[in-house]
């Protein structure tokens, strides 16, 4: 973690940390790991195993962090077309799952970060989730 942290800190180029999609199926505390990964995404948008990212981060409806993440991940697709219909995937699944709670004032933008992210993917009926 402290490496990873020191990386993130670093001036380091973009592109440069890719490789921390990786993380996705690394055991890490889950708020620990969304934050890492939120801010490497904010750095380095194409990161690696993204569809292992959405799936983890699909899990966690009440953390901001999460939509965010995921919304990231759907503006910003890989090379691989598969793969990143499987982000969409998840991305959907996470967003329905975050309707169904009870309005929360801390996830509003982020919500409608991720369905504006899916919209703008071309998914136009992510308006009704």
């Amino acid at each position: 973690m402290e490496l990873w942290r020191a990386a993130l800190a670093a001036d380091l180029p973009e592109g440069a940390l890719a490789g921390a999609g990786t993380f996705a199926q690394a055991s890490i505390n889950d708020t620990v790991w969304l934050d890492l990964t939120l801010a490497s995404a904010r750095h380095t948008p194409a990161l690696r195993d993204t569809e292992h990212i959405a799936e983890r981060s699909a899990h966690h409806v009440d953390k901001p962090a999460a939509a965010q993440l995921t919304a990231l991940l759907v503006a910003h697709p890989s090379t691989d077309p598969w793969r990143d219909a499987t982000v969409r995937q998840h991305a959907r699944t996470l967003l329905a799952a975050m309707g169904q709670r009870p309005p929360d004032p801390q996830l509003a933008q982020p919500t409608q970060e991720l369905r504006n992210a899916l919209i703008t993917a071309g998914d136009i009926d992510a308006h009704v989730l």
